[in-house]
This record gives structure tokens, sequence and C-alpha cells, in this order.
């Protein structure tokens, strides 16, 4: 039996032939290739030319390794054993084609897979720099604007409060409307900026869900009204008035689905539901919807509208930049949630989600009189009838609209430096009362003269509010300014009530 297996499994591999000193040969089994007696291995295959040459060296066995042999049509890739035997030469042939193939295709996906996993770390790494080239690029574009932004902002505010006729008091209208716009562009790609590199970070707090509601039913009539249409409010009566969570990022996604709503709504109306799904334990699963009887959304782009700068209809028609709906997914994926909508091309569309919110018990929950009274509590307990502030600006236009803002409360003594270098000075030769401060200015940052301030050895210095003004509004920034020893922080572009409200909440 093992003869059997031995000429079925070994015979047919393997090939003996007998050749004399000049490579004739004597004699061959033939397993492999077709070789007659006296044949000469030359004219056989090109390989053996040099065979005389080696010949004197087989006394010592010699092996060729994965020699291609080809004839009569018959290709194979054999390792040859070439050794003296009594007054003859044997030569062996291997048949090891399968094993090379094998080793080929092994080898080859082999290198195909390192190729593979070098061109994605060649991948990542474009990818890499394209993300650090991006957030770099929209850092300094946010900065860059948001000091010219701030000017026009403040200017066109300060302008309002003049004595107008009506044409201006129009003009001036016009102007709030665009730097509303212009203001909202910039978050939107700082939004989008953040999401998409992960540098997004919720945060939550308690809030008043009611009141946040009613202010988006107050906002969205008067905006339906603007634009001929009726909006419809369903609010239910049994969503708890107190929640957990981002209330900016939850206001931020309805704001985008209802403008959206808006403007692309001719006729009819909006409608904003929101309504409780259950509750269990402290959390309420709540459901909020928003429905118009718009336009609708082609069946085939209802999912690329979530992509950015993405826009259904003719971008020359309309305005928007098509952040919108990105920025919602983005936001809602990171508290867990999906955005989900049904539309009909000239009947309408309707978006949802569902949100999970956590509500404190009864015993625990807090009004919020105090945040709502805030500015008016502390104007009337302000010790002093006026106060000494430092504001380190180096932008005229700035300097000017902030010196408006402090200067007709009538309760500021103001200073101004423009250069990093001069404020330590202008601290210790001058008792002030707060600081407001631009992180960005020449010679040294806002951020490091707030860390030497902190430092300094008298208590009259080293506790004096500071109140940083920046157009960097990255959350690491943010965190990274207030433990240099900042208290607060306020985004350029800032309206006076913003400016004026973080002001009187510093000041002793």
């Amino acid at each position: 039996m093992l003869e059997k297996y031995k000429t079925q499994f070994i015979g047919n591999s393997i090939q003996f032939v007998v050749l004399d000193e000049k490579g004739l040969v004597r004699e061959s089994d033939n397993t492999c290739f077709l070789l007659k007696t006296g044949d000469s291995l030359k004219e056989f295959h090109p390989f053996f030319e040099s065979l005389e040459a080696i010949v004197p060296e087989a006394n010592n066995e010699i092996t060729f390794n994965c020699i291609h042999l080809e004839s009569e049509g018959k290709e194979l890739i054999t390792d040859l054993v070439l050794r003296r035997e009594d007054n003859a030469l044997l030569l062996v042939i291997y048949d090891l084609t399968q094993h090379y193939n094998e080793y080929q295709s092994v080898a080859q996906a082999r290198n195909e897979s390192i190729i593979q996993e070098q061109l994605i770390a060649l991948k990542n790494i474009e990818l890499e720099e394209r993300e650090r080239f991006k957030d770099q690029f929209i850092r300094n574009f946010s900065h860059e604007i948001r000091n010219p932004l701030t000017s026009i902002m403040s200017l066109t505010q300060v302008l309002s409060q003049t004595d107008l006729n009506a044409e201006q008091e129009q003009m001036v209208q016009y102007l709030n409307q665009s730097n509303a716009q212009l203001r909202l562009l910039l978050e939107d790609i700082l939004s989008i900026s953040m999401i998409s590199s992960g540098k997004l970070q919720l945060v939550e707090k308690e809030f008043n869900l009611i009141k946040l509601l009613n202010l988006l039913t107050f906002t969205y009539t008067a905006k339906a009204k603007e634009a001929g249409l009726e909006f419809v409010a369903e609010i239910d009566e049994k969503l708890p008035q107190i929640v957990a969570s981002d209330r900016l990022r939850i206001y931020q996604v309805l704001t985008n689905i209802l403008d959206n709503a808006i403007k692309y709504t001719e006729t009819g109306q909006i409608e904003f539901s929101v309504q409780l799904n259950q509750k269990r334990a402290n959390k309420a699963n709540i459901r909020f919807e928003i429905s118009d009887t718009g336009r609708g959304i082609p069946e085939a782009q209802l999912e690329s509208i979530f992509t950015s700068f993405t826009q259904v209809y003719d971008k020359d028609k309309e305005q928007g930049s098509g952040l919108g709906l990105s920025i919602v997914k983005g936001l809602l994926r990171l508290m867990d949630s999906e955005i989900q909508l049904t539309s009909e091309l000239d009947q309408g569309t309707r978006f949802f989600f569902d949100l999970n919110l956590k509500y404190p018990l009864p015993s625990s929950q807090r009004t919020d009189k105090k945040d709502e009274v805030l500015d008016t509590v502390v104007r009337k307990t302000l010790k002093k009838d006026k106060y000494k502030l430092l504001l380190v600006e180096d932008d005229v236009m700035i300097q000017t609209v902030v010196f408006k803002f402090l200067s007709g409360t009538d309760r500021f003594f103001i200073e101004i430096v423009s250069d990093g270098a001069k404020v330590m000075e202008e601290v210790v030769n001058t008792q002030y009362d707060l600081i407001i401060m631009d992180i960005n200015i020449p010679n040294i940052s806002g951020d490091q003269i707030a860390r030497l301030i902190r430092d300094f050895p008298f208590k009259g210095i080293k506790d004096i509010p500071i109140i940083g003004v920046t157009g960097t509004l990255y959350d690491e920034d943010i965190a990274a300014y207030k433990a240099a020893g900042m208290n607060a922080i306020i985004p350029k572009p800032f309206a006076q009530e913003e400016l004026l409200k973080a002001v009187f909440r510093y000041l002793k």
C-alpha cells in the first residue's frame, strides 16, 4: 500500500535522470519531462548550458532552487539537485510548482496587506494634516473676522440709541439683521468644526425648559408673522419645568430647524410640538417635532441635506450656508439622539427627535428667579457710585464701542491700555475694580497677564476680577483662559447687554 501512495503522491513529482560527464542522458524515468537516452540537457533547456562547468563541483551535492523549466508546452517550477553517483551524474528534478505558486500567492497577499496598511497610514496622516489645517484656518478666520464684526455690531447698537428718522431706523434694522445672520454663520462654522474634530463637549446644567420653549414660541411667532405665516405651538403641560442638559445646544438644534421651516415655507403654517413620551426615575423622554407646509424635500435628497454646505434648492437664490442641518445631526448624536424626517414635495416637511433629559426630584428643584433679575439686583446693591475699570484692547474701534457702552451707564472711570507690556505697570500704580482684557494683544497675551496678576503677592491686585474678550471659542481655549485666572470669557462679537451683565456680576 505504501508503494501505491509513493507512486501516487511522490513519484509524480520527482524525476531521476542519470547523465554522463558531457550532460547526455543515459537514463530517465520521465516523471516530469520526456528525456530520451542520448538527449543533451543543453538542447533540452538553456539553463543547462553551464552544466559542464559545474560537473567538477558535483562531488559535493549542488542544489538549484526555484528553476523554471519548460518543454513541449509544459512549464514547471522546480528544485534541481546534482550529485555524483559512482561513475555517473544524478540529476533529481523536484516538481514544486504548486508549492511555489502558493508561496507566491501568500507573499503577494502579505505584500498587498503591507502596502494597504502603509496606504491607510499615509491616508490617516493626510487626514490629520487636513484636519489640523482646517482647525487652524477656522481659528484664524474666526478670530480675524470677529474684531470687525464686533465693531460693526456695537456701532450699530450705539447708532440705534441716537435720534434717527424713519428711513435711518429702517437702515439700522437691516444692519442688525445682517449682523445677526453673519454672527450665526460664524457660530455655525465653529460648531461644525468642533463637532467633526470631536472637540465639542456638552455642558450639562439645570435650566428652565418651559421658559426656553416659551422664548422660542415668542420669537418664532414674530418671525412667522413677518414672513406671512402662522406659528402654532403645542407644549405638553406634563413636561418637567427644570431639566439638566446643555441648554445652548438644544436651543441651537431647535432654532436651526425652525429657521429652515420658515425659510422654505411660502404659505401656510409652522407647527412646533413638544410632548412628553414617558417619565422613568428622574429622566423624561421628550419628543420634539417641527413641521411646515413648505416646498418639501425630494426623496433622493433626504440624506444629503444633512451634509455640510448642502442646500436642496438653488444656492444663488437662497440665503444661508447649508450648515444648519449638519449641525443638528451632529449635536443630536452627541446627545444620544437621531434626527428623523418625513417629507412630501409641495406639501411640507416634518422633523422630529426624542431626547432623554434628567430632571431633579421636586424636593431638589431650584427656581431661577435670581438669574432673571441678576442684573437689576446687582445694579441696586453696588456699593460705589463710580468704579475704576481698565480696558486692555489694541483695536481702536472696539476701544470706542466698549468705552461708549460703559460710559453710557455713568458708573465708571475707564482707562485704556493697548500694549500688554504696560498692563502690570497700570495695575500696580492704580487700584482698579475690574479689568476687561482682550486675549490677543501685542507683546504679551491676555491670559499670560491674568496669570501674572493672580501670582502677584498683594491681595488688592491679585483679586481684581478679570473679564476676557476673545474671538477664539474652542472649549479647550476657554478652559485654558479660565485656568489662567480669568473670571469670565465674553465671545466676540458681543452685545451691550452681554458686556454690562458680566461687568456688574463681578463688581464688588
